[in-house]
């Protein structure tokens, strides 16, 4: 056999594999299934059209390993036969899309979240349309690596050396030569992700540094102020808005009916220091500038991706404790929440762990009756970046040993803690476990348990985390494992259709990470969760249920601009 004999395969001209196809149906009609959240159009139609492809791709895959098999005798069964198989596989997975496109009108409903739904010939004929396009672009790909493979042992310096060798080693190696054509193909599109993932936190670095509708009038103590350690410029865009907007004494006062006192905030941008240690050293000074260790609470905010405060959250925080609070938050970085979590969830762990165990050092060093009351509240991507201060394994007695009030509120679903907690409950299903006796660390699922719950007598961790947000219950397990929170019976606000399916369930869930636009209360909308959450928890003497309801009354007027 010579290397001009070799056969060139009709790579794109080539019958698509029946079995691709059978199970191409089957991840289309798994796509369509219900997930946390309903899918907006263009979101439903990537999600079939990933689910056809991954179909075709197991199915076309394990037909071609099985004939591979030495004992397995290759049998082709005529075109008709063929073209049956395929009908039957299909006809029914097009029968069940307008049952699907329902449940998707179902869904939004019971959310609240009603938009256009698309029709089934759209939701057909555009699944169709782009999987047979990209079928054929990876179909000529391939291609395009074995004639560049066949090129560089025809003509390139491989030549000589090949023409030696035997036939079964001149297979081996075009075969060498064409995983490295894939491999230099992957490297580069890995590049270009790289530059576009560069391109894009640049934007947002330079959105962050953007100072374009702030002022600084009125910081007053505030970080930023003209005495501060960590300069109005340094602050970052979020950090910006977070220390000018501290609730007045007056704006306290008509929510509690109580005498406050002027709250301040503390605040250091991820460019005032190059690493977390430096970051949370400065932090502390600022603290010990605007006397933090005097007041009767100390408040460690954990900032989102971009550095957000929930406005909500600070200012209940600032309304439960009188304005007698210093709060403080450390920015690591300016790229959404998401996009730090999937990319660098390594950062925000650094450096809240820095954070709060810089704060705890300087506290411990003060006299124990004569230092403020620690409370921690983390939201989204801070709440899975605040839990690593605490090693695996953390029992929620050793948690609140020194930080006695904590909120966490839609913590992602690898924050430590909370993976371990829910791991390890005592009882209840994944979406709301009993965690040890219940008597520290409490989950609630709605504003509406919050604000119901009977307040802690000691030491507590309020979690709050909607069944059905993608945030708190995406994770790679879904890949391949079907996790306990899609057990029966699922959690409120969760379709009753919804089912797990491998490598289909993964991308639904991931893809509802993205989609937003969830009304509150649903999904990783916490809106109305904050300011009961941080009453329950802190809870100080002389609260009531009534200041609870007229906080929560009077949070939608007192929010201020974001982002």
């Amino acid at each position: 056999t010579s290397i001009r004999d070799l056969p060139q395969r009709r790579v794109v001209r080539r019958a698509p594999s029946i079995i691709g196809l059978v199970v191409a149906a089957l991840g289309y009609a798994a796509a369509l299934t219900p997930s946390l959240l309903p899918h907006p159009l263009t979101f439903l139609l990537l999600l079939t059209v990933l689910g056809t492809l991954s179909g075709y791709a197991a199915g076309a895959t394990a037909s071609w390993a099985v004939n591979k098999l030495p004992w397995i005798r290759r049998h082709h069964p005529r075109v008709g036969i063929q073209v049956a198989i395929a009908v039957v596989a299909w006809v029914p997975a097009l029968i069940f899309t307008p049952v699907s496109v329902g449940w998707q009108a179902e869904q939004q409903n019971a959310l609240d979240m009603p938009s256009a739904l698309p029709s089934t010939v759209t939701v057909v004929v555009v699944t169709a349309i782009i999987a047979t396009v990209l079928l054929i672009a990876g179909r000529s790909i391939r291609l395009a690596t074995n004639k560049a493979a066949a090129l560089l042992i025809r003509r390139g310096p491989l030549h000589s050396w090949i023409s030696s060798r035997q036939p079964s080693h001149v297979h081996r190696s075009i075969a060498a030569v064409r995983v490295a054509v894939a491999g230099i193909l992957i490297v580069g599109a890995y590049a270009l992700i790289q530059i576009g993932l560069g391109l894009l936190i640049s934007s947002y670095d330079a959105e962050n540094a953007s100072a374009s509708g702030q002022s600084s009038d009125g910081v007053g103590v505030n970080s930023g102020g003209a005495d501060s350690l960590a300069p109005w410029a340094t602050l970052g865009r979020e950090g910006r808005y977070f220390v000018s907007n501290a609730m007045t004494t007056a704006a306290i006062e008509a929510v509690t009916g109580d005498p406050a006192q002027v709250p301040v905030r503390v605040y250091v941008g991820m460019e005032q220091a190059q690493t977390p240690d430096e970051r949370s050293a400065l932090a502390v000074a600022e603290l010990d500038r605007v006397g933090a260790w005097d007041r009767t609470y100390l408040a460690i905010m954990g900032a989102t991706g971009t550095g957000w405060i929930d406005p909500d959250a600070i200012n209940s925080m600032e309304i439960v404790t009188g304005g007698d609070v210093t709060s403080v938050a450390v920015q690591y970085s300016a790229v959404p929440s998401w996009i730090g979590f999937v990319v660098d969830p390594v950062t925000t762990q650094a450096q809240n762990d820095s954070t709060v165990n810089a704060i705890l050092a300087a506290w411990r060093a003060k006299p124990a009756g004569d230092r403020p009351e620690l409370i921690l509240f983390g939201e989204s991507l801070g709440a899975f970046g605040s839990q690593a201060a605490w090693p695996e394994g953390s029992s929620p007695a050793e948690v609140t040993s020194e930080i006695g009030r904590i909120i966490w509120i839609g913590p992602p679903s690898q924050s430590r803690l909370w993976k371990q907690w829910q791991a390890d409950r005592s009882a209840g299903p994944m979406w709301q476990p009993v965690i040890g006796d219940g008597s520290i660390a409490r989950v609630f699922i709605s504003d509406v348990e919050l604000e119901a719950a009977t307040p802690p007598t000691g030491p507590a961790i309020t979690f709050s985390a909607h069944p059905n947000d993608p945030v708190v219950y995406w994770s790679p397990d879904l890949l391949l494992e079907k996790l306990d929170w899609l057990d029966a019976p699922l959690g409120p606000g969760v379709d009753t259709h919804m089912l797990w399916y491998p490598v289909i369930t993964y991308l639904q869930v991931g893809m509802d990470l993205i989609s937003g636009g969830a009304p509150p209360e649903v999904g990783h909308n916490y809106a109305a969760d904050a300011g009961p959450a941080i009453a329950l928890t802190v809870n100080p003497p002389g609260w009531t249920l009534a200041k609870t309801k007229a906080l929560v009354a009077a949070l939608p007027e007192l929010s201020y601009v974001t982002g």
